[in-house]
């Protein structure tokens, strides 16, 4: 009997969601004793079979990923039709290059050029990838959508005493064009430790 060869995959894993179809596809081609195992890690069987597997060839864990048993000979991330057809022959199969990682925004300490920066560097993101990105991938816009509604909602969050005092000290240090604006920072300043003041002696 011929070894089986494997396919490991992962429930919500976006890259053997876009394999499994061509897997299925070559498997209607194959006999019985020829088709491709289908493993989903999520099963405790197919766990077992998937971390011996892992152990005995010494290997990352990965999905998705193809094992063949008869050669010891394994196929690790997305491949389509061809390269798995290629795999399944004892072929070489290219290198697939993995995609660069989505340009990420620190909410906490960006301002709103630097969003707009992010936002453009996403876009190019997404048009670079765009033959190589998982059918169901989030979509551009609702990355963008998403980001921006937390950067606003993180700006414009209310401030506790401690942290408008320190957001106007540190403003006081910095060059100011006008009279009235220093004026105005001074008075609340004072008046913010003034509140502090009252709120220790209530302690």
């Amino acid at each position: 009997m011929i070894s089986p060869i494997y396919f490991f995959t992962k429930s919500g894993c976006a890259w053997s969601a876009k394999m499994l179809p061509s897997i299925n596809l070559i498997n209607k081609t194959l006999n019985e004793e020829q088709r491709i195992e289908i493993h989903n890690i999520d099963d405790e069987k197919s766990q077992e079979v998937y971390e011996n597997t892992i152990k005995r060839l010494r290997i990352e864990p990965n999905t998705p990923m193809m094992y063949n048993s008869n050669l010891g000979s394994v196929l690790s991330g997305y491949h389509d039709e061809i390269q798995i057809r290629k795999f399944l022959k004892s072929e070489k199969v290219p290198e697939v290059k993995p995609i660069s990682p989505m340009p990420q925004f620190l909410i906490k300490s960006s301002s709103k050029k630097d969003f707009d920066n992010w936002k453009n560097s996403v876009i190019l993101w997404y048009d670079k990838n765009k033959n190589d990105l998982p059918p169901n991938v989030v979509s551009k816009e609702k990355v963008i959508d998403m980001v921006y509604n937390q950067f606003m909602a993180y700006r414009t969050k209310p401030l506790t005493i401690e942290e408008r005092l320190t957001k106007l000290e540190e403003q006081s240090h910095e060059p100011q064009n006008y009279r009235e604006e220093c004026e105005r920072m001074n008075k609340e300043l004072k008046k913010l430790k003034l509140q502090i003041k009252r709120l220790k002696n209530k302690k």
